[in-house]
């Protein structure tokens, strides 16, 4: 499995919080430091920002396919992972509301994504639903992970973000940049630094295959 980041990773800045700059109501930003503090979930922020958010579906989603720069050979993992039988995932605390037509507009549609799901009544709301259909207010990511991995899954995970220590730290192997990179180098067995794309094949290019041979022998000693 590859599970890939949105925010940050897939392109190269938070659209949630751009779309918030212009779209949102004050007081997205005190919800924001609360996060950043630790004293909300990323997914208890989010809960609490889209609320203050205004404008229709099309026009956020139109903007936000406006903004969005897609970070440099996104299209060419997905196409490693078709060759060589890995499944990319985005995994996301973003919003299906901007992450959807974005994926659409640079070509990646039909990538299976899991991200909170929006919706408007009267005002905007989010949920995170885990792989078993519960609603959570804390770990939406890891419980994605941890489900690949109870069914036996190499998982590898791209991300960038505090959001992704914890479904990372549980990662089989890592590409991380920012605050994903600085907790995990040094603590985790299979950690690597990326600036594009490219570089993720690269070095799946060169050690995936050895990656899963280990793997594969590790599980089958443990049956």
């Amino acid at each position: 499995m590859l599970c890939i980041d949105f925010d940050g990773t897939i392109v190269e800045r938070d659209i949630s919080s751009q779309l918030l700059e212009r779209y949102g109501k004050p007081g997205w930003q005190e919800f924001r430091q609360e996060y950043l503090a630790g004293r909300m979930t990323v997914e208890q922020y989010s809960q609490a920002a889209i609320d203050l958010l205004e404008g229709s579906a099309e026009e956020i989603a139109a903007y936000a396919v406006e903004i969005a720069e897609p970070r440099d050979g996104f299209l060419e993992l997905l196409d490693f992972a078709q060759w060589f039988d890995w499944i990319p995932v985005v995994l996301s605390s973003g919003w299906d509301l901007y992450i959807d037509p974005i994926l659409d507009k640079i070509g990646a549609d039909r990538v299976t994504r899991h991200t909170g799901r929006a919706r408007f009544a009267y005002r905007w709301r989010v949920r995170y639903l885990s792989p078993r259909g519960i609603e959570l207010a804390d770990s939406f990511k890891l419980s994605y992970v941890a489900s690949y991995i109870e069914q036996g899954d190499f998982v590898t995970y791209v991300g960038d973000g505090p959001s992704d220590i914890a479904p990372a730290k549980m990662a089989h192997a890592v590409f991380g940049r920012g605050a994903l990179l600085e907790a995990l180098e040094g603590t985790h067995d299979r950690v690597f630094p990326y600036e594009t794309f490219h570089d993720i094949v690269s070095i799946l290019h060169r050690d995936g295959d050895a990656w899963l041979r280990s793997f594969s022998s590790t599980t089958a000693g443990a049956d």
